[in-house]
């Protein structure tokens, strides 16, 4: 009895293995696309960096923490050349400013003695002035009035040097003063380039040095970014990138989002291969996204390059070599259309009445 049950049920195990996977070609809508990998980053990403070396003196912002335009991120510390050169300009404008300015300069000075100058030249004309009226009238003697003469020119003349003078120095203190405060307003622009201000509003995604650090004009002090505006970054295969144009739709797959997804159209294709990784950049833009985006968030994404409303299908895994299929009668050659890995548009060979047999 038991050796009965044992060939039986060896017989139906037997039958079991060998039934052949079937199916047949129906219409149905067949959508080809171009598999991706996604990265979402800020629109807009800055990496602010010095123009000098230096210890870093001084870090102004976090983590997260949002900034706008012009605000001061870091400070690194001068350099004893540039803090001398601005001790230096500093003293000279002081002295500059008391030439040109202060209550006991030279200019003061010489206003003072031409005020003296001045009386003088006036008491000079008058007193020739009386003595000329005198001599018309044959009152007096020449050699008095010709002495008179004299006296008046001779202060007349020197309160017109010293005039000269004044306005020559005053000409000369008033470029030295300008010329005082332009040096110290350059050397003070040039501590400007120990300050690293931001360039834009955004978000400090992330700090890459800290205080104490060294850091050289060509590193990276942070990563800034726009908070509000979002691209979606991709790598598309060297294979697919003939099939993707501009404006394409895409399906975006985040995995802050498992259950949902979102449309968005391709903005960008790169012109060269990257030769590391192999495959082209692109971008794109989202249409219709999530009410949340973070910088960084992954997923994948489905780039539409063709659409056909019911084209005669079978399942991919029916195809043999690309363009044959194994029937009831043996093989058969087909001519296939659109293709993506669930299915394969048949244009000729076989029909809906084909039974195709899946080739283990």
């Amino acid at each position: 009895m038991n050796r009965l049950f044992f060939v039986v049920f060896l017989f139906v195990a037997c039958q079991n293995s060998g039934e052949k996977q079937v199916s047949k070609p129906e219409y149905k809508d067949i959508t080809v696309s171009v598999y991706a990998s996604v990265n979402v980053i800020p629109n807009d990403i800055y990496y602010p960096q010095p123009v000098r070396s230096g210890i870093i003196e001084k870090v102004f912002v976090e983590e997260g923490e949002k900034v706008t335009k012009g605000q001061i991120l870091f400070q690194i510390t001068p350099s004893t050349e540039a803090n001398s050169k601005l001790t230096d300009a500093e003293i000279n404008l002081k002295q500059a400013k008391s030439d040109y300015l202060g209550n006991d300069n030279l200019l003061k000075n010489i206003e003072a003695e031409l005020k003296t100058l001045e009386s003088q030249v006036k008491l000079d004309s008058s007193n020739y002035v009386k003595l000329k009226r005198l001599w018309d009238k044959k009152i007096g003697t020449k050699t008095d009035l010709d002495r008179a003469l004299l006296t008046y020119e001779t202060s007349s003349n020197r309160y017109q040097i010293l005039k000269n003078q004044y306005q020559q120095s005053k000409t000369n203190l008033k470029a030295k003063y300008n010329k005082a405060v332009n040096m110290l307003r350059s050397d003070k622009a040039l501590l400007t380039d120990y300050v690293v201000y931001s360039k834009i509003d955004g978000t400090v995604y992330e700090i890459y040095k800290e205080l104490g650090d060294l850091i050289q004009p060509q590193e990276r002090f942070a990563e800034i970014g726009n908070h509000q505006d979002f691209i979606i970054e991709m790598d598309i295969d060297e294979v697919d990138i003939s099939k993707i144009n501009l404006k394409d739709t895409i399906i975006i797959h985040l995995e802050a989002y498992p259950d949902e997804s979102f449309l968005a159209e391709l903005s960008f294709i790169a012109a060269k291969k990257n030769q590391k990784t192999q495959t082209f950049k692109a971008e794109s833009i989202f249409i219709d996204g999530p009410e949340k985006l973070f910088n960084g968030l992954s997923g994948e994404a489905n780039i539409i390059v063709s659409k056909k409303k019911q084209a005669l299908v079978i399942p991919t895994e029916y195809l043999i070599d690309s363009d044959k299929v194994l029937t009831e009668n043996g093989e058969l050659k087909v001519k296939t259309g659109f293709k993506n890995m669930e299915m394969v548009e048949i244009l000729s060979g076989i029909d809906t009445s084909t039974i195709l047999i899946r080739n283990n």
